[in-house]
């Protein structure tokens, strides 16, 4: 395990940075100076960045009563934090949607979980009208990122990964963990690290199957449960079948209003069609 780690550990050396647009942004956030119309004006700069960020701002995700047309009102209706995130959220899917992956594993379904677990974990944390929501669609979007950094790197291993799964039927997790001797989990904190994302994200992206870090975290609990919410809703997938049964800790956590989730198929999958036509469909 020891030395699997320390190649992971070196094979996220060699994963690109993040885009230069998010590295300032994150910079100027910092200036206690910084304002709407700076953050505006830095983003329009990159014509590619505000195409996309605006195609994501009007997806049903956000719920806004009327389209925006303009950066500067997507950021005084999202605030700074939450642009940034999106812009995240897309960079990182258009730099793993590059890599050559094993044939075992179908990226763009891949990606269609991630997206509708995000969309999920973002609605949860509306309905519960969460303090601070912006990290939880990213955080949706990024909990299984782990899986990619695994299977781009130790391509062969983890195709015995995948057919270990779907022989004993069993979670990839447990899967990578008996292959490999660390899961995706493990390897997706370890790039969130390196990426300086904010804690509450790496606990997430860390903390996702067990629905629990042990401090009664929302957005933890907010991930578990919709990771297990988009494999029943069979939005994408996630490299296997398996649905595990929710952490009860995580489920009293959020205490979400009854029959939430019957409640709320038609509004989560009309969300999810139309917010992955706005992500995967930004080029």
């Amino acid at each position: 395990m020891i030395n699997i780690e320390k190649r992971i550990y070196d094979a996220i050396e060699e994963v690109p940075t993040l885009p230069t647009i998010y590295s300032v942004l994150s910079d100027t956030l910092i200036s206690p100076n910084a304002n709407a119309a700076d953050i505006a004006h830095l983003i329009s700069t990159d014509q590619s960045a505000s195409f996309k960020v605006l195609k994501v701002v009007n997806s049903p995700i956000y719920h806004l009563s009327s389209r925006i047309e303009s950066i500067s009102l997507a950021v005084l209706h999202l605030g700074f934090n939450e642009i940034r995130n999106i812009i995240l959220a897309l960079s990182v899917i258009n730099l793993f949607s590059k890599k050559k992956l094993i044939a075992a594993f179908r990226p763009v379904d891949f990606w269609k979980h991630s997206i509708g677990v995000g969309v999920i974990t973002r609605y949860i944390g509306n309905t519960l009208q969460v303090a601070r929501p912006e990290n939880y669609f990213l955080s949706g979007i990024m909990h299984d990122i782990g899986k990619l950094v695994l299977f781009e790197n130790f391509g062969d291993q983890y195709e015995k990964v995948l057919q270990y799964s779907e022989e004993r039927k069993c979670q990839l997790i447990d899967a990578e963990k008996e292959i490999l001797g660390i899961d995706h989990s493990a390897a997706g904190a370890i790039l969130a690290e390196k990426w300086k994302l904010p804690d509450s994200v790496l606990k997430a992206m860390k903390y996702h199957h067990e629905g629990s870090s042990g401090d009664k975290d929302m957005l933890t609990a907010a991930v578990h449960i919709s990771d297990i919410a988009a494999r029943m809703l069979e939005f994408g997938f996630a490299g296997d079948d398996y649905v595990q049964k929710p952490n009860p800790e995580a489920w009293e956590l959020l205490k979400l209003p009854p029959h939430f989730f019957t409640k709320s198929i038609g509004v989560l999958t009309a969300s999810f069609d139309e917010t992955v036509n706005s992500i995967l469909n930004c080029d």
